[in-house]
């Protein structure tokens, strides 16, 4: 069974294994120089686990109150799909946060290589966007390439 749970350090071993493993996965760098996937922590973070392991990932950054990005949104290759739903269940809860924060919107950062998590991502309502159009403030990560936003008015459950 999948679990959503809050992070805590007991986790880090497993997520820090799951990046090495996705990183494997990709022919150009996925994690900008970083060694641990560590160094910068969401306001919010969650682990996805399957009996006890790490599954996946999600963080959000609230910034000002007014809107999240969100970050760290990785999921172990066996675990992607609508099988498990895991990816949909780590969105839901980052969602859910920032609905409760009272946020207007999310936006993302991702790489052009994660091509199925731009299409997840657009099939739950995120907008792909210039970046030229992110807040002045926007956290971006050097290698993102690729900008969405996700307008909370306009959502509905996923």
């Amino acid at each position: 069974m999948i679990e959503i749970v809050p992070y805590e350090s007991k986790f880090q071993v497993g997520i820090d294994q799951m990046m090495l493993e996705i990183a494997e996965e990709f022919t150009e760098p996925i994690m900008g120089g970083q060694k641990s996937n560590s160094v910068v922590f969401p306001d919010k973070y969650w682990v996805a686990t399957f009996d006890g392991q790490v599954v996946g990932t999600v963080g959000l950054m609230i910034i000002k109150h007014e809107y999240g990005i969100l970050k760290k949104m990785m999921l172990k290759k066996e675990f992607r799909g609508s099988v498990h739903n895991v990816a949909k269940l780590l969105l839901q809860t980052a969602i859910d946060a920032s609905e409760n924060d009272q946020l207007e919107c999310i936006y993302l950062g991702t790489m052009t290589q994660f091509r199925a998590a731009q299409s997840f991502y657009q099939k739950h309502g995120f907008q792909q966007i210039d970046e030229k159009e992110l807040p002045s403030d926007f956290l971006r990560n050097p290698i993102d390439t690729l900008f969405y936003k996700l307008s909370l008015k306009l959502v509905s459950k996923i």
